[in-house]
C-alpha cells in the first residue's frame, strides 16, 4: 500500500487536496473587500490581518485535488476525489474551477480528459499548467494534460515514462519540471524521476533516486538543486534524504532526518534552509508529528526545527511561504498556524476550519494572502468549503 489513498475504505488515505459543491454562490459571507490586482483590502471594520475568512463554497466538494495560482492571479483547482470515502473515478474528479480574488467567487472552467486524484499540477513559465499522473478509475496513469488559461481548456499532453501517483513535482530554474518518485500501484513505490520540457512538450528520463519514495517531501534549494526527503518505501516510512543536481542529472545522499516522515510538507525559507513539517511515522497515521526539521544546505544535514501547535499529517500541499517570509501551515490539523520569522515560533491563526482538514490545499493570493480549499475530515468526507487568509504584520 504505497499510494496516498484512504485507509478506512481499503486503500491508503490520499494526497493533495480538494474543493467544489454544485452550488453557485449567490450570497457571499461578509468578508474582506478585494482591492484592484487581486489583493485583499481592509474591511469596514478595519484591516483584516493574519486570520481566515470563509469564502465560496466551491462548486464541487473535493479532496486529493490540486490548487495552482495562475500568472494572472486567479487560482485553478482541478480533479480530486469528490464523493464520501474518496471513490476513484467519480465524475466530479474530472471537473475544474477557477477562483477569482477580485470577486472572491468560484466559476467552472473546462473539464479534464480524465477523472484523477493524487496527481500533480505545476504552473509553467508560459502560463499553462501541467497536470500529470494520479489515480484514475483504471489505476495509476502516465497520462498528462495541459491547461491553457486563455482558452479555459485542457488538452492531452505527452505520456510520462512511468505511471505515477503520489509523486513530488518541482519547477527548476530552467523552467523544466522535475517529477520524483511516487507509486505505480497500491504496493509499489518507484525511484525513477523524469523531466518535462515545456519548450518541446516532451518528457525525458533523468537520475534515479537511491530509495523508492511515495509521497516524498521536496523543495528547491537556492543553488537550483532539489532536496527530496522521507516518504514511503513499500510499507516502510523512511528518514533518508538526497539532493538532485540538474547540472549532472544525478542524486547524491545527504544526512537523514531525525525521524522517518510520510505525508509531511516541505518549504524553502528565506535564509535558504528547508523546513520539513509534520507527517507520520507510519502509514496508518498512528504516530503523527508536531515536530519539524530544518535542512541546512551548507552542512547537508538536518536539525530540529520549531514545534508546531498541533500534530499534523496529510498536509502535503497546504503550506505557503508568504511575501514577508512567514510560513502559513493550513492543513492536517484542526486549525491553521503560522511560523513567524520575527520570533521563529508557530502561533495559531484566527478563524475556524470547522474540523481537521486532511489534504486541504493552500495557494498564494497576491500580495500576502492565501486561498485554502477543500480536503476531507476524519470520516473521509470531502468538503467544498474555502477560506482566504489575509496576511498582516506579525505580532
Amino acid at each position: 500500500m504505497v499510494s496516498a489513498r484512504r485507509t478506512a475504505a481499503g486503500r491508503i488515505a490520499g494526497s493533495i487536496t480538494g474543493f467544489m459543491t454544485v452550488l453557485l454562490v449567490a450570497c457571499q459571507p461578509a468578508g474582506p473587500s478585494v482591492a484592484p490586482g487581486g489583493s485583499l483590502g481592509p474591511t469596514a471594520g478595519g484591516a483584516l490581518g493574519n486570520r481566515l475568512q470563509p469564502v465560496g463554497p466551491m462548486l464541487v466538494a473535493r479532496a486529493v485535488h490540486t490548487e495552482t495560482t495562475l500568472s494572472d492571479g486567479r487560482v485553478l483547482i482541478a480533479g480530486g476525489c469528490t464523493t464520501d470515502g474518496c471513490t476513484l473515478g467519480s465524475s466530479g474528479g474530472a471537473t475544474a474551477e477557477l477562483f477569482d480574488p477580485l470577486t472572491r467567487r468560484f466559476s467552472a472552467t473546462g473539464r479534464m480528459l480524465l477523472s484523477r486524484d493524487d496527481h500533480r499540477a505545476v504552473l509553467l513559465n508560459d502560463g499553462r499548467v501541467l497536470v500529470a499522473g494520479g489515480w484514475t478509475a483504471s489505476g495509476v496513469t502516465a497520462a498528462t494534460e495541459l491547461y491553457d488559461p486563455r482558452t479555459g481548456r485542457f488538452t492531452a499532453g505527452p505520456m510520462m515514462h512511468s505511471p505515477r501517483a503520489a509523486a513530488a513535482a518541482i519547477t527548476l530554474r530552467n523552467g523544466r519540471v522535475l517529477l520524483l518518485g511516487g507509486s505505480a500501484d497500491e504496493r509499489r513505490a518507484i525511484e525513477t524521476t523524469e523531466l518535462f520540457d515545456p519548450s518541446t512538450n516532451t518528457f525525458m528520463a533523468t537520475g534515479r533516486m537511491a530509495v523508492p519514495r511515495a509521497v516524498p517531501s521536496a523543495a528547491l534549494l537556492p543553488d537550483g538543486r532539489v532536496l527530496v526527503a522521507g516518504g514511503l518505501q513499500d510499507r516502510t516510512v523512511v528518514a533518508s534524504a538526497e539532493v538532485y543536481d540538474p547540472a549532472t542529472g544525478s542524486f547524491s545522499p545527504v544526512g537523514s532526518m531525525g525521524s522517518p516522515r510520510y505525508k509531511s510538507a516541505a518549504v524553502t525559507l528565506l535564509d535558504g534552509s528547508v523546513l520539513v513539517i509534520g507527517g507520520s511515522a507510519d502509514i496508518e497515521g498512528q504516530h503523527v508529528f508536531s515536530s519539524t526539521e530544518r535542512y541546512e544546505p551548507a552542512t547537508r544535514s538536518f536539525a530540529a526545527g520549531p514545534a508546531l501547535r498541533w500534530p499534523r499529517y496529510k498536509l502535503i500541499d497546504s503550506v505557503v511561504r508568504l511575501a514577508n517570509g512567514d510560513v502559513l501551515v493550513a492543513g492536517g490539523g484542526p486549525q491553521a498556524e503560522i511560523l513567524e520569522q520575527a520570533t521563529g515560533r508557530f502561533r495559531a491563526v484566527d478563524g475556524e476550519l470547522g474540523a481537521t482538514r486532511l489534504f486541504l490545499t493552500a495557494a498564494p493570493v497576491n500580495p500576502s494572502g492565501a486561498l485554502l480549499v477543500g480536503g476531507y475530515d476524519r470520516a473521509i468526507r470531502p468538503t467544498a468549503q474555502a477560506w482566504l487568509f489575509a496576511g498582516g504584520a506579525s505580532r
